[in-house]
């Protein structure tokens, strides 16, 4: 063994199914899939209410606005759901931005 053997790095395979994101059609899965389900959902009720002429039209623009939505934020960040759901855990601990009546801090003087 030589003398340097903790400088040199082992190589590990990471095999890419394990780190990809769960994806479907162009956006995040969970959110795809119960958008999907609400606008079915809202394309059957609004069909036995009016008419299926009213109520398959409805249904179909609602799940074209809500997948060109989940792909827009999945391209910009594939995990934004959980992202939101964490900025809104903390937003009371974190504001996003300086408050105008927030107290000036003060600092201890160390001379």
């Amino acid at each position: 063994m030589s003398a340097d053997h903790r400088s040199e790095l082992t190589q590990v395979t990471i095999h890419a199914a394990g780190v990809r994101y769960l994806m479907f059609m162009g956006g995040e899965r969970n959110l795809v899939v119960g958008g999907l389900l609400i606008s079915i959902y809202l394309g059957f009720i609004t069909s036995m209410r009016y008419s299926v002429y009213y109520g398959i039209p409805l249904g179909a623009g609602a799940w074209a606005v809500w997948i060109s939505l989940m792909r827009v934020m999945a391209l910009k960040d594939p995990l934004m759901s959980k992202v939101v759901r964490r900025s809104m855990k903390y937003r009371s601990y974190y504001p996003a931005r300086g408050r105008l009546h927030a107290p000036t801090p003060s600092y201890p003087d160390f001379r």
